[in-house]
Protein backbone atom coordinates (compact mmCIF):
# COMPACT_ATOMS: atom_id res chain seq x y z
CA UNK A 1 0.00 0.00 0.00
CA UNK A 2 2.57 2.77 1.22
CA UNK A 3 4.59 1.48 -2.49
CA UNK A 4 1.33 2.24 -4.05
CA UNK A 5 1.10 5.52 -2.51
CA UNK A 6 4.92 6.41 -3.30
CA UNK A 7 4.16 5.57 -6.80
CA UNK A 8 0.68 7.96 -7.36
CA UNK A 9 2.86 10.82 -5.24
CA UNK A 10 6.07 10.39 -8.02
CA UNK A 11 3.26 10.05 -11.04
CA UNK A 12 1.29 13.29 -9.79
CA UNK A 13 4.65 15.09 -8.83
CA UNK A 14 5.98 14.34 -12.68
CA UNK A 15 2.48 15.03 -14.35
CA UNK A 16 2.94 18.19 -12.14
CA UNK A 17 6.37 19.47 -13.47
CA UNK A 18 5.37 18.99 -17.05
CA UNK A 19 2.26 20.71 -17.13
CA UNK A 20 3.59 23.54 -15.78
CA UNK A 21 6.19 23.68 -18.06
CA UNK A 22 9.60 23.66 -15.51
CA UNK A 23 11.48 21.59 -17.39
CA UNK A 24 9.72 21.30 -21.25
CA UNK A 25 10.92 18.84 -23.04
CA UNK A 26 14.07 20.60 -24.41
CA UNK A 27 15.46 19.51 -20.92
CA UNK A 28 16.36 16.11 -22.54
CA UNK A 29 18.97 18.35 -24.79
CA UNK A 30 20.25 20.82 -22.17
CA UNK A 31 23.67 19.61 -20.77
CA UNK A 32 22.83 21.53 -17.47
CA UNK A 33 20.33 18.53 -16.32
CA UNK A 34 23.63 16.34 -16.90
CA UNK A 35 25.74 14.76 -19.26
CA UNK A 36 23.67 12.33 -21.29
CA UNK A 37 20.32 11.92 -21.80
CA UNK A 38 19.75 9.40 -19.16
CA UNK A 39 20.88 11.05 -16.47
CA UNK A 40 18.80 14.32 -17.60
CA UNK A 41 15.46 12.14 -16.84
CA UNK A 42 16.44 10.54 -13.68
CA UNK A 43 17.52 14.64 -12.42
CA UNK A 44 14.18 15.51 -13.78
CA UNK A 45 12.55 12.67 -11.98
CA UNK A 46 14.28 13.58 -8.65
CA UNK A 47 13.80 17.24 -9.13
CA UNK A 48 9.97 16.59 -9.71
CA UNK A 49 9.67 14.27 -6.14
CA UNK A 50 12.04 16.14 -4.18
CA UNK A 51 9.91 19.74 -4.98
CA UNK A 52 6.35 17.52 -4.49
CA UNK A 53 7.55 16.56 -0.67
CA UNK A 54 9.15 20.26 -0.04
CA UNK A 55 6.44 21.63 -0.99
CA UNK A 56 4.18 19.47 1.24
CA UNK A 57 6.73 20.47 4.16
CA UNK A 58 7.70 17.08 3.76
CA UNK A 59 11.32 17.73 4.47
CA UNK A 60 12.44 14.05 5.84
CA UNK A 61 11.88 12.85 2.43
CA UNK A 62 12.47 15.53 0.23
CA UNK A 63 16.26 14.65 0.77
CA UNK A 64 16.83 11.44 -1.08
CA UNK A 65 15.45 12.73 -3.96
CA UNK A 66 17.11 16.08 -3.72
CA UNK A 67 20.75 14.78 -2.41
CA UNK A 68 20.10 12.88 -6.16
CA UNK A 69 19.33 16.40 -8.00
CA UNK A 70 22.44 17.50 -6.19
CA UNK A 71 24.53 14.82 -7.38
CA UNK A 72 23.04 14.10 -10.89
CA UNK A 73 22.72 17.91 -12.64
CA UNK A 74 23.91 20.42 -9.19
CA UNK A 75 23.46 23.13 -12.18
CA UNK A 76 20.37 22.46 -13.22
CA UNK A 77 18.36 24.85 -10.40
CA UNK A 78 19.32 27.70 -7.87
CA UNK A 79 16.17 26.14 -6.07
CA UNK A 80 17.73 22.98 -5.55
CA UNK A 81 20.39 25.20 -3.67
CA UNK A 82 17.59 27.21 -1.63
CA UNK A 83 15.52 24.33 -0.60
CA UNK A 84 18.77 21.84 -0.01
CA UNK A 85 19.69 24.33 3.29
CA UNK A 86 17.00 24.57 4.95
CA UNK A 87 16.33 20.37 3.87
CA UNK A 88 20.23 20.15 5.46
CA UNK A 89 19.45 22.55 8.43
CA UNK A 90 15.98 20.43 9.21
CA UNK A 91 17.97 16.97 9.24
CA UNK A 92 20.71 18.67 11.99
CA UNK A 93 18.00 19.64 13.89
CA UNK A 94 16.71 16.16 14.30
CA UNK A 95 19.66 14.56 14.97
CA UNK A 96 20.58 13.93 17.98
CA UNK A 97 24.13 12.01 17.43
CA UNK A 98 27.01 14.73 17.43
CA UNK A 99 29.03 12.97 14.85
CA UNK A 100 26.62 13.01 12.51
CA UNK A 101 25.80 16.77 13.18
CA UNK A 102 28.90 17.57 12.29
CA UNK A 103 28.26 15.35 8.97
CA UNK A 104 25.52 17.65 8.03
CA UNK A 105 26.73 20.70 8.83
CA UNK A 106 30.06 20.06 6.61
CA UNK A 107 27.27 18.83 3.54
CA UNK A 108 25.56 22.40 4.09
CA UNK A 109 28.96 24.27 4.00
CA UNK A 110 30.16 22.31 0.76
CA UNK A 111 26.42 23.10 -0.77
CA UNK A 112 27.53 26.71 -0.59
CA UNK A 113 30.48 26.24 -2.30
CA UNK A 114 28.80 24.14 -4.72
CA UNK A 115 26.02 27.15 -4.87
CA UNK A 116 28.81 29.83 -5.48
CA UNK A 117 30.58 27.39 -8.31
CA UNK A 118 27.01 27.06 -10.24
CA UNK A 119 25.29 30.34 -9.53
CA UNK A 120 27.93 33.04 -8.47
CA UNK A 121 27.17 35.78 -5.72
CA UNK A 122 29.76 34.78 -4.42
CA UNK A 123 29.73 37.66 -1.26
CA UNK A 124 25.64 36.73 -0.73
CA UNK A 125 26.25 33.11 -0.50
CA UNK A 126 29.19 33.28 1.95
CA UNK A 127 27.44 35.52 3.88
CA UNK A 128 24.86 32.91 4.73
CA UNK A 129 27.18 30.19 5.36
CA UNK A 130 29.25 32.62 7.84
CA UNK A 131 25.67 32.77 9.59
CA UNK A 132 24.58 29.21 9.81
CA UNK A 133 27.93 28.14 10.68
CA UNK A 134 27.77 30.14 13.42
CA UNK A 135 24.01 29.67 14.26
CA UNK A 136 24.79 25.73 14.17
CA UNK A 137 28.57 25.72 15.52
CA UNK A 138 29.21 28.35 17.64
CA UNK A 139 32.79 26.70 18.69
CA UNK A 140 33.83 26.73 14.82
CA UNK A 141 33.53 31.05 15.76
CA UNK A 142 37.33 31.71 14.68
CA UNK A 143 36.51 29.44 11.11
CA UNK A 144 33.15 31.46 10.84
CA UNK A 145 34.33 34.87 11.19
CA UNK A 146 36.94 34.68 8.32
CA UNK A 147 33.53 33.75 5.70
CA UNK A 148 31.82 36.29 7.02
CA UNK A 149 34.76 38.60 6.37
CA UNK A 150 35.50 37.66 2.81
CA UNK A 151 31.76 37.99 2.16
CA UNK A 152 32.39 41.65 3.56
CA UNK A 153 35.00 42.47 1.68
CA UNK A 154 33.24 41.19 -1.52
CA UNK A 155 29.67 42.45 -0.78
CA UNK A 156 30.34 45.80 0.83
CA UNK A 157 27.61 48.02 0.87
CA UNK A 158 25.24 45.45 -0.42
CA UNK A 159 25.96 43.02 2.24
CA UNK A 160 23.27 41.90 3.94
CA UNK A 161 22.57 43.71 7.43
CA UNK A 162 22.27 40.75 8.97
CA UNK A 163 25.31 39.51 7.75
CA UNK A 164 26.69 42.60 9.45
CA UNK A 165 25.06 41.79 12.77
CA UNK A 166 26.41 38.40 12.88
CA UNK A 167 29.76 39.63 12.22
CA UNK A 168 29.64 41.93 14.78
CA UNK A 169 28.46 38.96 17.42
CA UNK A 170 31.66 36.99 16.26
CA UNK A 171 34.05 40.01 16.39
CA UNK A 172 33.07 40.20 19.83
CA UNK A 173 33.43 36.25 20.65
CA UNK A 174 37.18 36.31 18.83
CA UNK A 175 37.72 39.15 21.43
CA UNK A 176 36.52 37.69 24.38
CA UNK A 177 39.02 34.47 23.25
CA UNK A 178 41.62 36.66 22.83
CA UNK A 179 42.34 36.12 19.49
CA UNK A 180 41.99 39.48 17.81
CA UNK A 181 42.97 43.04 20.09
CA UNK A 182 40.95 45.88 20.95
CA UNK A 183 42.20 48.18 18.13
CA UNK A 184 41.10 45.58 15.70
CA UNK A 185 37.53 45.79 17.41
CA UNK A 186 37.25 49.33 16.70
CA UNK A 187 38.48 48.70 12.95
CA UNK A 188 36.23 46.17 12.56
CA UNK A 189 33.25 48.18 14.27
CA UNK A 190 34.26 51.72 12.04
CA UNK A 191 33.69 49.51 9.21
CA UNK A 192 30.63 47.80 9.71
CA UNK A 193 29.41 51.48 11.09
CA UNK A 194 30.26 53.00 7.54
CA UNK A 195 28.31 50.32 5.80
CA UNK A 196 25.29 50.50 7.89
CA UNK A 197 25.36 54.32 7.39
CA UNK A 198 25.38 53.98 3.81
CA UNK A 199 22.60 51.69 3.38
CA UNK A 200 21.01 53.97 6.03
CA UNK A 201 21.43 56.74 3.38
CA UNK A 202 20.01 54.74 0.52
CA UNK A 203 16.57 53.63 2.60
CA UNK A 204 16.05 55.56 5.59
CA UNK A 205 12.63 53.11 6.27
CA UNK A 206 14.30 50.31 6.18
CA UNK A 207 13.50 48.86 9.95
CA UNK A 208 16.10 45.55 9.47
CA UNK A 209 18.90 48.10 8.54
CA UNK A 210 18.03 50.23 11.44
CA UNK A 211 17.91 47.36 13.89
CA UNK A 212 20.99 45.74 12.93
CA UNK A 213 22.47 48.73 13.57
CA UNK A 214 21.26 49.11 16.96
CA UNK A 215 22.09 45.93 17.45
CA UNK A 216 26.12 46.54 16.32
CA UNK A 217 25.85 48.99 18.60
CA UNK A 218 24.96 47.71 21.00
CA UNK A 219 27.18 44.85 20.55
CA UNK A 220 30.63 46.94 20.63
CA UNK A 221 29.26 49.33 23.57
CA UNK A 222 29.03 45.78 25.47
CA UNK A 223 32.88 45.05 24.61
CA UNK A 224 34.23 48.09 26.32
CA UNK A 225 36.95 48.72 23.94
CA UNK A 226 36.38 52.00 22.50
CA UNK A 227 37.58 54.21 25.44
CA UNK A 228 39.46 57.71 24.40
CA UNK A 229 42.73 55.94 24.92
CA UNK A 230 42.84 53.42 22.48
CA UNK A 231 40.41 55.46 19.84
CA UNK A 232 42.83 58.37 20.16
CA UNK A 233 45.98 55.93 20.09
CA UNK A 234 44.52 54.08 16.72
CA UNK A 235 43.92 57.09 14.96
CA UNK A 236 46.08 59.88 15.38
CA UNK A 237 48.91 59.26 13.62
CA UNK A 238 46.68 58.16 10.94
CA UNK A 239 45.14 61.47 10.94
CA UNK A 240 48.36 63.42 11.68
CA UNK A 241 49.37 61.52 7.89
CA UNK A 242 46.02 61.85 6.04
CA UNK A 243 44.29 65.30 7.60
CA UNK A 244 42.15 65.66 4.08
CA UNK A 245 40.71 62.18 4.08
CA UNK A 246 37.05 62.75 4.58
CA UNK A 247 36.05 58.94 5.18
CA UNK A 248 38.72 58.57 8.38
CA UNK A 249 37.51 62.42 9.38
CA UNK A 250 34.38 60.42 9.69
CA UNK A 251 35.27 57.33 11.21
CA UNK A 252 37.08 59.67 14.18
CA UNK A 253 33.85 61.82 14.37
CA UNK A 254 31.56 58.71 14.96
CA UNK A 255 33.69 56.80 17.04
CA UNK A 256 34.89 59.49 19.25
CA UNK A 257 31.53 60.93 19.51
CA UNK A 258 30.22 57.27 20.82
CA UNK A 259 32.52 57.35 23.38
CA UNK A 260 31.99 61.22 24.52
CA UNK A 261 35.70 62.29 23.67
CA UNK A 262 35.01 65.01 22.09
CA UNK A 263 37.03 67.05 23.74
CA UNK A 264 40.00 66.01 22.42
CA UNK A 265 41.39 69.06 19.98
CA UNK A 266 41.61 65.38 16.85
CA UNK A 267 37.38 65.71 16.90
CA UNK A 268 37.45 68.85 16.27
CA UNK A 269 39.81 69.40 14.18
CA UNK A 270 38.86 66.12 11.92
CA UNK A 271 35.14 68.25 12.00
CA UNK A 272 36.64 71.01 10.50
CA UNK A 273 38.11 68.61 7.62
CA UNK A 274 34.73 67.71 7.02
CA UNK A 275 33.50 70.78 6.87
CA UNK A 276 35.41 71.84 3.86
CA UNK A 277 34.61 68.67 1.73
CA UNK A 278 30.78 68.55 2.97
CA UNK A 279 29.25 71.75 4.57
CA UNK A 280 26.24 72.03 6.31
CA UNK A 281 24.60 74.04 9.23
CA UNK A 282 24.46 71.65 11.22
CA UNK A 283 28.15 70.25 11.28
CA UNK A 284 29.32 74.26 11.55
CA UNK A 285 27.21 74.53 14.47
CA UNK A 286 28.73 71.74 15.96
CA UNK A 287 32.44 73.12 15.19
CA UNK A 288 31.02 76.86 16.74
CA UNK A 289 30.24 74.94 20.22
CA UNK A 290 33.31 72.43 20.18
CA UNK A 291 35.38 75.78 19.44
CA UNK A 292 33.67 77.98 22.43
CA UNK A 293 34.62 75.39 24.68
CA UNK A 294 37.96 74.84 23.44
CA UNK A 295 38.05 78.72 24.00
CA UNK A 296 38.55 79.30 20.69
CA UNK A 297 36.15 82.44 20.26
CA UNK A 298 37.35 83.68 17.06
CA UNK A 299 36.90 80.48 15.60
CA UNK A 300 33.54 79.61 17.31
CA UNK A 301 32.37 83.08 16.08
CA UNK A 302 33.56 81.99 12.42
CA UNK A 303 31.45 78.63 12.38
CA UNK A 304 28.08 80.72 14.45
CA UNK A 305 27.92 82.89 11.05
CA UNK A 306 28.56 79.50 8.96
CA UNK A 307 25.67 77.71 10.53
CA UNK A 308 23.80 80.92 10.30
CA UNK A 309 24.14 81.13 6.55
CA UNK A 310 23.22 77.53 5.95
CA UNK A 311 20.71 77.39 8.27
CA UNK A 312 16.77 77.80 6.13
CA UNK A 313 15.05 76.98 9.43
CA UNK A 314 13.86 80.17 10.90
CA UNK A 315 13.74 78.79 14.70
CA UNK A 316 17.08 76.97 14.21
CA UNK A 317 18.43 80.10 13.13
CA UNK A 318 17.10 82.42 15.86
CA UNK A 319 18.53 80.02 18.39
CA UNK A 320 22.44 80.16 16.46
CA UNK A 321 22.16 83.66 16.48
CA UNK A 322 21.05 83.86 20.19
CA UNK A 323 24.40 81.17 20.96
CA UNK A 324 26.29 84.10 18.72
CA UNK A 325 25.25 86.49 20.87
CA UNK A 326 26.37 84.77 24.24
CA UNK A 327 29.44 84.42 22.27
CA UNK A 328 30.02 88.13 21.73
CA UNK A 329 28.75 88.85 25.36
CA UNK A 330 31.09 85.96 27.29
CA UNK A 331 34.09 85.83 25.58
CA UNK A 332 34.74 89.04 22.77
CA UNK A 333 33.56 91.14 25.81
CA UNK A 334 31.67 93.16 22.62
CA UNK A 335 28.15 94.09 24.10
CA UNK A 336 27.09 96.64 21.74
CA UNK A 337 27.69 93.74 19.09
CA UNK A 338 26.15 91.29 21.04
CA UNK A 339 22.69 93.54 21.88
CA UNK A 340 22.57 93.55 17.49
CA UNK A 341 22.66 89.86 17.40
CA UNK A 342 20.35 89.26 20.10
CA UNK A 343 18.02 91.55 18.31
CA UNK A 344 18.61 89.52 15.25
CA UNK A 345 17.68 86.69 17.03
CA UNK A 346 14.53 88.10 17.72
CA UNK A 347 13.42 89.16 14.49
CA UNK A 348 13.78 85.52 13.64
CA UNK A 349 11.84 84.24 16.72
CA UNK A 350 9.49 87.68 18.91
CA UNK A 351 9.15 84.53 21.30
CA UNK A 352 12.31 83.82 22.11
CA UNK A 353 12.52 84.71 25.68
CA UNK A 354 16.51 83.99 26.72
CA UNK A 355 17.60 86.27 24.13
CA UNK A 356 15.28 88.75 26.01
CA UNK A 357 16.91 87.99 29.07
CA UNK A 358 20.71 87.81 27.03
CA UNK A 359 19.76 91.62 25.94
CA UNK A 360 19.09 91.95 30.36
CA UNK A 361 22.11 90.08 31.18
CA UNK A 362 24.00 92.45 28.34
CA UNK A 363 22.89 95.81 30.48
CA UNK A 364 23.16 94.67 34.03
CA UNK A 365 27.01 93.90 33.20
CA UNK A 366 27.72 97.54 31.94
CA UNK A 367 29.41 99.70 33.85
CA UNK A 368 30.06 102.66 32.23
CA UNK A 369 27.12 103.73 30.47
CA UNK A 370 26.43 107.11 31.97
CA UNK A 371 28.58 110.27 33.33
CA UNK A 372 27.47 109.52 37.18
CA UNK A 373 26.13 107.20 39.71
CA UNK A 374 22.50 107.94 38.64
CA UNK A 375 22.90 107.04 35.15
CA UNK A 376 24.55 104.17 35.52
CA UNK A 377 22.17 102.90 37.93
CA UNK A 378 19.18 103.69 35.86
CA UNK A 379 20.68 101.38 33.04
CA UNK A 380 19.37 98.85 35.31
CA UNK A 381 15.79 100.05 34.38
CA UNK A 382 16.59 99.09 30.82
CA UNK A 383 17.90 95.66 32.29
CA UNK A 384 14.86 94.91 34.31
CA UNK A 385 12.46 95.89 31.42
CA UNK A 386 14.09 92.99 29.23
CA UNK A 387 13.84 90.20 32.26
CA UNK A 388 9.45 91.28 32.35
CA UNK A 389 9.59 91.24 28.53
CA UNK A 390 11.09 87.21 28.85
CA UNK A 391 8.98 86.14 30.83
CA UNK A 392 5.93 87.67 28.99
CA UNK A 393 7.02 85.97 25.85
CA UNK A 394 8.39 82.25 27.87
CA UNK A 395 6.22 81.85 30.79
CA UNK A 396 8.42 79.10 31.81
CA UNK A 397 10.83 82.04 32.82
CA UNK A 398 9.18 83.51 34.93
CA UNK A 399 10.39 82.11 38.21
CA UNK A 400 14.32 82.82 36.86
CA UNK A 401 13.35 86.20 35.60
CA UNK A 402 11.33 87.11 38.88
CA UNK A 403 14.42 86.28 40.89
CA UNK A 404 16.46 88.85 38.05
CA UNK A 405 14.41 91.39 38.69
CA UNK A 406 14.30 91.14 42.23
CA UNK A 407 17.99 91.37 42.62
CA UNK A 408 18.34 93.98 40.22
CA UNK A 409 15.59 96.74 41.54
CA UNK A 410 17.91 96.85 44.60
CA UNK A 411 20.41 98.64 42.22
CA UNK A 412 17.76 101.05 40.96
CA UNK A 413 18.14 105.06 41.73
CA UNK A 414 16.98 105.89 45.27
CA UNK A 415 13.88 108.31 46.06
CA UNK A 416 16.44 111.22 46.75
CA UNK A 417 18.01 110.60 43.65
CA UNK A 418 15.07 110.49 41.63
CA UNK A 419 13.94 113.92 43.31
CA UNK A 420 17.26 115.71 42.87
CA UNK A 421 17.65 114.62 39.06
CA UNK A 422 14.29 116.33 38.97
CA UNK A 423 12.31 113.08 37.79
CA UNK A 424 9.78 111.27 39.52
CA UNK A 425 8.71 107.71 39.46
CA UNK A 426 7.12 106.88 36.13
CA UNK A 427 8.01 109.33 34.01
CA UNK A 428 9.45 108.06 30.61
CA UNK A 429 13.29 108.47 30.56
CA UNK A 430 16.08 107.67 27.70
CA UNK A 431 19.41 105.97 28.33
CA UNK A 432 22.52 107.19 27.08
CA UNK A 433 25.56 105.75 25.12
CA UNK A 434 25.05 102.51 22.80
CA UNK A 435 22.30 100.89 24.68
CA UNK A 436 20.40 103.96 23.46
CA UNK A 437 16.77 102.66 25.43
CA UNK A 438 13.59 104.49 26.44
CA UNK A 439 12.52 103.15 29.99
CA UNK A 440 10.25 104.29 33.17
CA UNK A 441 11.71 105.57 36.19
CA UNK A 442 11.44 103.53 38.91
CA UNK A 443 13.00 103.72 42.95
CA UNK A 444 15.24 101.22 44.46
CA UNK A 445 13.21 98.56 46.56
Amino acid sequence: MRFRNYITLFVSALLLVVSNGIMAQSYLEDPKYGPDVETRKKCAESMSLYSTFFQQNNLKDAYQPWQNVIKLCPAASLNAYIRGARILKYRFEETANPEQKAIILDSLMILYDLRISHFDKKGLVLGMKAQDLFSLAPQRYEEAFKIAQEAINISKNATEPSVLFTYMTIAKEMYENKKIAADQVIELYSQVSDLIDAQIAQKPNDDKIKQAKDGVDAIFAQMGVANCDNVIALFEPRFKATPNDVNLCKKIRSLMSANRCTSHPMFLNASIEIFKVEPTADLALDIARLSYEAKKPREAEKYYNEAINLESDVAKRANIFYELSLLTFTELKDLPKAKSIALKALEENPSLGKAYKLIGDIYASERNCGNDDFEKKAVYWAAVDKYIKAKQVDPELSDAMDNLISTYSQYFPSKEDIFFHDLKVGDSYTLGCWINERTIVRERR
